[in-house]
């Protein structure tokens, strides 16, 4: 059931409404959640990204990691509207073909966070069990939290 790193990402950069707002920092925490929410359906993660909650959240290098790599996704630099670094991830190619099941937990997760704020899409983050309930700087297992 797991799908690609690569693929998740690319559906998120295809299909989601706002493309100036994935950061790698949103769109690493939109995984996230499209594995939490896979994972309490289905006792299983999409990804095979072992989470940790780090000082900003559900955060880890795999997502940067594997868009760098991809030549046909860019990570562009930029600066927020604060005058901060932020990081964009953009892809224009083809959307990629996920199983059904996989597409309607990507689609369930860019509906609920699409018209948030950054705050707020902080804030929902936050709000899930596995952050709620854990403590910052460990591996975060979905199974506790079921």
């Amino acid at each position: 059931m797991n799908h690609s790193l690569n693929d998740l990402i690319k559906y998120f950069c295809s299909a989601y409404p706002h493309s100036q707002e994935l950061s790698k920092a949103r769109l690493t925490k939109m995984i996230y959640l499209a594995d939490w929410e896979n994972y309490k359906d289905s006792q299983k993660q999409i990804s095979n990204i072992a989470w940790y909650f780090d000082n900003f959240g559900p955060y880890v290098t795999d997502v940067i990691n594997i868009a760098y790599e991809d030549p046909e996704v860019r990570v562009v630099s930029t600066r927020t509207i604060y005058g901060t670094d932020k990081t964009l991830i953009e892809y224009k190619g083809q959307k990629p073909i996920l199983d059904e099941s996989v597409k309607n937990v990507l689609d369930k997760v860019i509906e609920g966070t699409k018209s948030l704020s950054w705050k707020s899409f902080i804030d929902y983050v936050y709000a899930t069990p596995p952050i709620k309930q854990s403590a910052r700087y460990n591996y975060l297992d979905f199974s506790k939290f079921i």
